[in-house]
């Protein structure tokens, strides 16, 4: 008995006083009590010790002292016996309640009677408290070497065998299990620990910059934990914490990673080109509600351009400001846009970036084949998804190819992409220059083709050299059309020459972008002017192996 409890034989029954050295060591015995959803982790391991101590008659600390346990009844003990065989809680649950509390199943040598929840968590059952429980990084070393151990190559990873040997030996049985149902999914050579490294240096120049002005991910976590010759295994512990959000600049990684690998794909190269149509066809169709045939006819009839109608007035004021016309525009493209990240394919190649790290590492190791998640308390193996086929690493060297199954996870991945002007878009800020003044115009974007159209333009050189600089480049082909006009000058003509010109630029620069291979999309935003803030939805069947 404990010396409290001898205090309180001597006590007189009448005291009332509160001896505060028993409500402190209460309290700290309290803190930490042993509970009975810990019998069940890790194969039974502290239920096989308890088990144990009772029949070597080995003493155990209570919150009312330390003393020899038995059972209260041979029946409580087999039921015990039995329940905590079971693979989850509910199977032993009923052994170890009554009513709404814990049911009292221990008793010590005076007959006093005790539940589990009064036992102590000492270091008989492997440590007090979660600083007993193993890490991620633990549960690799753990499995690693047990595997290795199964498979004949025992000190195949020496670290991990120290670091078992030295903190984690009573975690033997469990680790021998979760590594036979390892070997049954991916036997093979032996194993190493791979997942410990982190460091942004292995991240590749394309994720840190994965377009122009955009800001990529930084998280230099390797997505392999552990990998043999055959498998590069991406790990997750069942009911463990899931990985953090990899946050926005993450997530534009993998979309850009995703718009690589489907630029190449078939149906990739058909929203290319539906999308490089609708920006010829949207711009035709928003610079002037004259068809190419009204311009046409309106050229040819001189009477028709010495008195313009009021409806012939309006022709280039469809040259609307700047942003309305770019509003409307991107009004029209957005439709197009969204095609990217509606496509089944593109989804495909999204989720196998989120899960393999592929586009992401300079080093091979850390791109993951297969990813793996484990019960640590029965040992078996909860998830196996094959990223590359049959999981094998093969799968991340060279072209990448995507298993079955990850196209299949796909399926129930929902890609949201919002479109909004780039950071660098010169159609909210930048006017036309003075003429002869600056000829640094980027072709490869719409308002470039503009710009430089307007600046090789004879007849615009002439008329509006002095008042260029104040003007977007629509109000000044309205401007010039009045000067024109005035003079006599075929107006029309000249405006039906110029979209023509504009028209050759834009498709000389759509012509270069499509030849841009893996960038093409990039390409495409740029020259439109937009970029992408995307948001995911990502099925629980994957949730923990990604970082979007």
């Amino acid at each position: 008995m404990s010396l409290i409890g001898y205090v309180r034989q001597v006590r007189p029954i009448q005291e009332s006083h509160v001896n505060h050295l028993d409500k402190v060591c209460n309290s700290f015995l309290y803190e930490k009590m042993m509970h009975p959803d810990e019998l069940v982790k890790y194969g039974g391991r502290k239920a096989k010790a308890l088990q144990k101590a009772i029949e070597d008659g080995t003493p155990l600390e209570t919150n009312k002292g330390t003393f020899t346990l038995t059972w209260i009844d041979d029946s409580d003990k087999d039921k015990f016996a039995s329940a905590i065989g079971g693979d989850e809680a509910s199977d032993y649950w009923p052994s170890l309640k009554s009513g709404r509390g814990f049911k009292k199943v221990f008793k010590n040598e005076e007959g006093e009677e005790f539940s589990i929840a009064q036992i102590v968590k000492t270091k008989l059952f492997g440590g007090q408290g979660a600083s007993g429980e193993p890490s991620g990084a633990d549960w690799e070393d753990i499995i690693t070497h047990h595997y290795n151990v199964l498979i004949g190559k025992p000190r195949f990873d020496s670290s991990a065998t120290k670091a078992v040997e030295e903190k984690w030996d009573d975690f033997d049985e469990i680790g021998q299990t979760i590594a036979k149902n390892f070997n049954e999914k991916i036997g093979g050579g032996g194993m190493v620990q791979y997942g410990a490294g982190k460091s942004s240096s292995n991240l590749s120049d394309f994720w840190k910059n994965p377009a122009k002005g955009v800001k990529g991910g930084t998280d230099g976590t390797p997505k392999t934990d552990m990998y043999t010759s055959d498998h590069q295994i991406s790990l997750k512990k069942a009911g463990g914490s899931q990985l953090a959000s990899g946050g926005q600049a993450e997530t534009l990684s993998t979309f850009y990673a995703a718009l690589q690998h489907f630029s190449t794909d078939k149906a990739g190269t058909a929203v290319v080109n539906n999308t490089m149509k609708a920006i010829q066809d949207n711009f035709t169709k928003l610079t002037t509600k004259y068809s190419k045939g009204d311009l046409e006819k309106i050229a040819k009839d001189r009477k028709k351009q010495g008195n313009l109608s009021d409806k012939d007035k309006t022709a280039l004021e469809e040259f609307i400001t700047t942003e309305e016309f770019h509003k409307k525009f991107n009004d029209e493209m957005i439709p197009k846009l969204n095609e990217i990240t509606d496509a089944k394919e593109f989804k495909e190649w999204f989720i196998f970036e989120a899960m393999s790290g592929f586009s992401k590492f300079k080093e091979k190791k850390a791109i993951a084949s297969v990813c793996m998640e484990f019960n640590a308390n029965n040992g078996k193996v909860s998830k196996f998804i094959e990223v590359t086929p049959n999981g094998k690493s093969a799968g991340v060297s060279g072209s990448p190819k995507l298993s079955g199954e990850i196209k299949t996870v796909a399926g129930g991945a929902k890609l949201y992409a919002a479109w909004k002007s780039s950071g660098g878009n010169p159609y909210s800020t930048l006017r036309v220059a003075s003429v002869g003044e600056d000829d640094n115009y980027d072709e490869m974007t719409l308002r470039g083709c503009i710009r430089k159209t307007i600046a090789e333009d004879k007849i615009s050189r002439s008329f509006l050299k002095e008042e260029i600089e104040e003007l977007d480049e629509f109000r000044f082909i309205r401007k010039a059309f009045d000067r024109i006009k005035k003079m006599g000058k075929d107006a029309i003509l000249w405006v039906k020459n110029l979209i023509t010109k504009i028209l050759k630029a834009v498709q000389q620069a759509l012509d270069k972008i499509k030849k841009m291979g893996k960038k093409v999309f990039e390409g495409i935003f740029n020259f439109i002017g937009v970029e992408a803030t995307v948001d995911t939805k990502i099925p629980s069947k994957i949730e923990g192996f990604v970082t979007v």
